[in-house]
């Protein structure tokens, strides 16, 4: 256990030890967090090299394009066998007992609610995947959809995807950093994005999300949480999230979103979930 987390994984994927019932190990292992975290942590010398490697995946512009393509274009035939038709890589919202796309659509549908979208509103999406909410909003609700990536292999099929539909009159998707767009919306939509953005990035996005807000518009934000009383610790290392899921990312706490939110002036309506929240917010 000399690299803590993320060697316990490594082992799993490398075949160095395996389980008959994996849900149930990590079951377990989360409910002893407490008496094994000391192993969790793993060398030092082993922590400060994964630091360094987190270090320099930094999501800049360039770092993220980098850190994307390796993450997303490894190919949409690739997700297509695993994800559900909907092709969303996101928390679903279970609702009772019910296959994958329907919580998916019950998840779309409830961030829709939370910036109370509209027929005919504008909604900027920030990371649209591989366009299943941009195909509900337009779809379901009528309305108009920009929608941000910047993983070509996504793009082309979320465009492909729109035109197969006939709703490319209402979704315009953009090959675009969120740092780059320009414009107003009455809503804003970011299911799971903001962890791969990084803390260093923390400001830019969210001085983006107030700028791109229409005054009284709305943004409902997915977001895969810390608990307030980890994020001291988590932050000074690397995990196995950072090195292979969101390069570069860093996950907040909910204390770290309402201050960032409150920075930027933007009032906070309704959070539901624990681990994975939607968060609310309003421009002024």
């Amino acid at each position: 256990m000399a690299s803590g987390d993320i060697g316990f994984c490594d082992g799993y994927r490398e075949g160095e030890w395996d389980t008959p019932d994996l849900a149930a190990l990590l079951t377990v292992l989360s409910h002893n967090l407490d008496k094994i975290r000391i192993l969790l942590v793993g060398n030092p010398l082993v922590r400060a090299f994964n630091n360094i490697l987190h270090a320099f995946n930094k999501n800049t512009k360039a770092g993220s394009k980098r850190n994307i393509f390796a993450h997303y274009d490894l190919g949409n035939d690739f997700y297509g066998q695993w994800l559900d038709p909907t092709m969303t890589y996101s928390s679903a919202l279970f609702q009772g007992e019910t296959d994958l796309e329907s919580a998916q659509t019950a998840k779309y549908a409830a961030l829709a609610k939370l910036v109370d979208l509209k027929p005919g509103q504008h909604v900027l999406e920030i990371g649209c995947g591989w366009g299943g909410f941009a195909q509900y909003a337009a779809q379901t609700i009528g309305a108009k959809v920009t929608c941000l990536t910047i993983s070509p292999a996504q793009a082309e099929y979320a465009t492909a995807r729109m035109k197969r539909h006939g709703l490319d009159n209402l979704v315009d998707i953009r090959l675009m950093d969120y740092r780059d767009v320009e414009g107003e919306f009455d809503a804003i939509v970011s299911i799971e994005m903001f962890e791969a953005v990084g803390e260093a990035y923390w400001d830019a996005y969210f001085d983006q999300v107030k700028a791109r807000l229409k005054p009284g518009g709305k943004a409902g934000l997915q977001i895969i949480t810390i608990r307030d009383d980890l994020f001291d610790e988590y932050r000074q290392r690397s995990d196995f999230i950072q090195k292979y899921i969101f390069p570069g990312g860093m996950l907040p706490s909910l204390e770290k979103l309402k201050a960032q939110a409150a920075r930027v002036g933007l009032s906070p309506l309704k959070t539901y979930g624990s681990d994975v929240i939607h968060f609310g917010l309003q421009r002024p």
